[in-house]
Formats: C-alpha cells, structure tokens, sequence
C-alpha cells in the first residue's frame, strides 16, 4: 500500500497456505492478530455461476513487520503453513509488485474475469454429448455471450462454424501423425528393398 505509513520494518511478505485455506488464513490473520492481508481474487465462470478463485492458489500477501510480530506466529495462525523463506529468511515483497499484481487481477475481472475454458486457437477439441458427441473440431475462439465459444467442424465434406457452450467441449486425444513405410506399389505389387 504506497500510501500507507510503514514503519521502517514493515514489508508485503507472501503467506504460503494449507490446501483450500486462503480465506481461512486471511481472516485469521486480520482477526487474531490485526494485520493488513492481500489475496488477490479473480472471477471465474463455471455453468452459468460466478465465484472468486485466490488468483494464486495457496498463496496470499501479509503486510507485518517482523521486528514487532515473529515469525511463529504468523506460522501458527489457522489456515497457514508457513511464511515464504529463502534459507530461513523471510523474503520481503516490494509494493511495486504487489501494486501490479493488483492491476493485472483488476484488468482481468474488468475483462470478464477467467474464461470457462482453456482452449486456444487451433486446438481440436470434441463435442462430448448430444448427438454429435463423436464429432471433433478446431476451436477458433471465445464469443461475447459468456460460455459460449466458436468452433470450426468438418461437417458432410463442408467446413462450417458453430457456437457451442464451452462446457459442451473437451481437448480430443490427438495421436501423433506416423508415416508409416510403404510396402507396395499399389495393386498389391511389393517393393523390392535392396540392402
């Protein structure tokens, strides 16, 4: 926080969490022992619903100053395992980069937050119910309409576009392409192969 006044000792610190406790430790650590946090929290869709995910899974920001409270007891607070050492050095993080960490999650849910999918441009990907279930297309991109995507499909010889709900959708297993040696002319003829 620039606008904050430290003191000389205080400093952002990254908090390493326990599995699903990024909430737990945030309040723990403002509540028991009064400290500023910051845990960067993006949108994120899934199936018609909007939650905030920790935009660092595990991970958020303390600002202490260790001089004042220890190390162990920011360890022992409910929802932390430890704080983030190099050696057995706490490592300060600089305001510089917690204020872009802070503009990067602020554009991404500005945008929309995170998208519904991981596809990308070209991935061929499978339709996994309905009654094309079997068919596999090229993902071309997302569309304005949330959850929605554009996909390309072979479909009866012809190229055609669709739009599809991206949870409709799964990375098709692509086998690698293998020549594999020819044997024949054609017609049945072998080659000869002369070693």
């Amino acid at each position: 926080m620039s606008n904050r006044q430290a003191s000389h000792f205080q400093s952002w610190y990254a908090v390493h969490c326990n599995p699903r406790k990024e909430w737990q430790a945030a309040a723990a650590l403002e509540s028991l022992l009064g400290l500023t946090i910051y845990l960067p929290q993006i949108c994120r869709h899934r199936r018609g619903q909007i939650d905030q995910i920790p935009f660092f899974p595990r991970y958020l920001f303390v600002w202490a100053d260790l001089q004042t409270i220890g190390l162990s007891t920011i360890n022992a607070t409910p929802g932390v395992s430890r704080l983030v050492t190099f050696g057995e050095t706490p490592q300060p993080v600089s305001i510089t980069v917690i204020e872009a960490i802070r503009d990067v999650v602020d554009e991404l849910n500005d945008r929309g937050g995170l998208p519904e999918h991981s596809f990308h441009f070209g991935d061929t990907v499978r339709l996994k119910d309905g009654p094309l279930c079997w068919l596999e297309a090229k993902f071309v991109k997302s569309i304005k309409t949330r959850g929605r995507v554009l996909i390309l499909l072979d479909f009866l010889g012809q190229l055609r576009e669709a739009e599809v709900d991206a949870d409709r959708l799964e990375l098709a297993q692509v086998e690698p392409n293998i020549r594999r040696e020819r044997r024949t002319r054609g017609n049945g003829r072998r080659i000869n192969i002369v070693s």
